[in-house]
């Protein structure tokens, strides 16, 4: 009921929140800090409570119980641990946007992102699910689109046009279930539990079951994103604004892991070898291709785009490996996979929001333009390395954890194709240490002038960033363990 009170206030906030003129700032960020101090309540007592593989804090309200439309909710701890990164990257967007940089409406857009990431992690009804993963496509259009920089109104289209097909197709992966299982036993139902269960879903003729599929995977792909179906990414990162960078990383990166682990992974079973193996390919493609654009930017947002890109390789090639591999370390992989979403978005928002101050001081973010800024700015410079550390997977850093038990968990699956994840690796290892090297050490570059270092303000919030990507990488098993429980519910 904790979840479900603080969702109904998050909701009315948001609606109050269009008609501030003033203070919007203080109270943006008054509601994402009160959910934040909530949801880390709410995970504590999970925490003590034990590990436990199925959902809590259900709750179910028919609305037209007749064609199977019900407000149901359920928590589970793979989503509980979603639901505390969520908090955190909205929280964070909040506190780095400038007041005097941006109207009052960014704030309102931002608590509605966050009303849909919790809508999509909470929903256990799929006609919800669909509402609340288009709740968070449009205002982050918005975001792009009133905020963004050079090419705003062709970038922010060029985003909305990707990622809406993709939820068209989630769409009709939605109704080809639900009509199915209407067909099979005269009910109607959106209930993920009953359409995502292998009982039911062996049942549904292979066409429309692989079409469902495809529907499903098709719509989290482009989330995610992976390769192909990326190009919406460099561009529109490095146009959004600094704060909707932040959340592009780390909330809809959410969005696509939770789709497979939570959506998906239930039914895993009848995916079929051949869709496993092209997932698996689609992430090694995507942890070489990305490494290798990466490698060759000269802005530091546009590079470490294309950096979160590939680190989520590693959560699609942990979903086909774990779900292919059948030994006693399946759930390696794909307990690494889920904590590799989490890791990912914790590093990401500590690093966009570093870079976020160097622009604002520097004027650039620029590999060429930069240069030696350690001088002037010791504080924020180590920040930012920090983030770059955690992101090439280094170990003692949230980042290490996912992508070690991705690594190892895969080898049963792929063999010795493992090398080219190792050379992923390499590349990205290689390319965070040139670009620390050559923007932040090294001779000064005299044309920035003289410029200051973070205010105490900005560094705590960096600071706090830097904690919880530490105390993660240490500490695992604050929410490895529950993972392995949620997973041991489903396989």
């Amino acid at each position: 009921m904790i979840i479900l009170l603080l969702f109904s206030l998050m909701v009315i906030a948001a609606i109050a929140s269009f008609f501030l003129k003033k203070h919007a700032f203080v109270y943006a960020l008054g509601v994402s800090a009160a959910v934040l101090i909530v949801i880390v309540f709410y995970s504590v007592l999970r925490f003590h409570s034990g590990y436990t593989g199925g959902y809590i804090s259900t709750f179910t309200y028919g609305l037209a119980s007749k064609i199977g439309i019900f407000f149901s909710i359920g928590v589970s701890s793979f989503s509980d641990a979603l639901l505390l990164l969520s908090a955190i990257v909205i929280f964070v967007a909040v506190a780095i946007t400038r007041k005097k940089d941006y109207v009052p409406s960014i704030y309102s857009f931002m608590i509605l992102i966050e009303i849909g990431l919790f809508g999509i992690l909470i929903s256990r009804d799929f006609l919800f699910f669909y509402i609340f993963w288009e709740v968070v496509l449009i205002p982050a259009y918005f975001i792009v689109a009133e905020f963004g920089g050079k090419n705003k109104d062709h970038v922010s289209l060029k985003f909305f046009v990707y990622t809406h097909i993709g939820s068209v197709f989630l769409l009709l992966a939605i109704f080809t279930v639900y009509s199915f299982y209407y067909i099979h036993t005269g009910i109607f139902t959106f209930q993920i539990s009953s359409l995502m269960s292998v009982k039911y879903f062996a049942m549904i003729p292979t066409t429309l079951k692989y079409f469902a599929i495809f529907g499903f995977l098709f719509s989290f792909l482009v989330k995610l994103p992976s390769f192909p179906i990326h190009s919406w990414l460099p561009d529109t990162y490095e146009t959004a604004p600094y704060p909707g960078t932040v959340i592009l990383a780390g909330g809809l990166s959410i969005m696509g892991g939770y789709g497979l682990f939570g959506i998906l992974l239930p039914v895993g079973s009848l995916l079929g070898n051949t869709v496993l193996y092209i997932l698996i390919g689609l992430g090694i493609i995507s942890l070489i291709y990305f490494a290798l654009s990466a490698m060759m930017q000269y802005s530091l947002k546009r590079m470490m785009a294309f950096a979160s890109a590939a680190a989520m390789g590693f959560v699609t090639l942990s979903f086909g490996a774990g779900i292919l591999e059948t030994g006693i370390e399946q759930p390696l992989e794909l307990a690494g996979g889920m904590y590799q979403i989490l890791a990912h978005g914790l590093i990401m928002t500590l690093i966009f929001a570093a870079l976020y101050f160097i622009n604002q001081k520097a004027g650039s973010d620029n590999i060429y333009s930069l240069g030696g800024i350690f001088r002037e700015m010791p504080v924020l410079s180590s920040s930012l390395l920090v983030g770059l550390l955690a992101s090439l997977g280094l170990p003692g850093f949230a980042g290490f954890i996912g992508e070690f038990s991705v690594l190892v968990g895969s080898f049963q699956a792929i063999g010795w194709v493992i090398i080219l994840v190792i050379f992923a690796m390499i590349i990205t290892a290689s390319y965070h240490i040139w670009a620390a090297q050559r923007s932040l050490y090294g001779p000064y570059n005299e044309h920035l002038g003289a410029i200051k270092d973070v205010s105490a303000a900005q560094f705590s919030i960096l600071l706090f960033m830097m904690i919880a990507i530490f105390i993660f990488g240490i500490v695992p098993n604050l929410y490895y363990g529950s993972f392995l429980a949620y997973l041991g519910a489903l396989i």
